[in-house]
Formats: C-alpha cells, sequence, structure tokens
C-alpha cells in the first residue's frame, strides 16, 4: 500500500489514543517510514501500534504535547 494512504489509515486508527499527536512519513538512509509522534512514552500505547503496517515500516517520536500561541 502507498506510505502516505497507509499513514493515514494507521492515524485513523490510533487517534483515538491521547498520546497520540500526529503521524507522518520520514526518509532516512533512502527508507520510507511511517513516524507516530507520541505525547508522551507509554507501554500500553506501545504495543498498539505495529513495527509494520501494510508493508511500510513504523516508528515513534516522542513530542511532548503541542500547544498554539
Amino acid at each position: 500500500m502507498d506510505i502516505e494512504l497507509a499513514s493515514q489509515e494507521l492515524y485513523s486508527k490510533l487517534r483515538i489514543y491521547d498520546e497520540v499527536i500526529g503521524i507522518g512519513v520520514y526518509r532516512k538512509n533512502g527508507i520510507q517510514y511511517i513516524v507516530v509522534y507520541l505525547a508522551k512514552l507509554s507501554n500500553i500505547i506501545l504495543e498498539k501500534i505495529p513495527k509494520v503496517y501494510k508493508g511500510n515500516n513504523v516508528e515513534t517520536e516522542i513530542t511532548g504535547y503541542i500547544t498554539l500561541h
């Protein structure tokens, strides 16, 4: 599945969790990843996030809570 579509689909499944802030696509060493941005680290949420989704590698990044100014 196309990585953009896969990331949108994964986000629609994960956005119900308060820890999930957003999602993006990142390229590292020529490989594309889906990145799930988290407000805080939680073993419960990490268990919900797959390592591979629809053939695309998935990573997490802790960003903290985002506030608008």
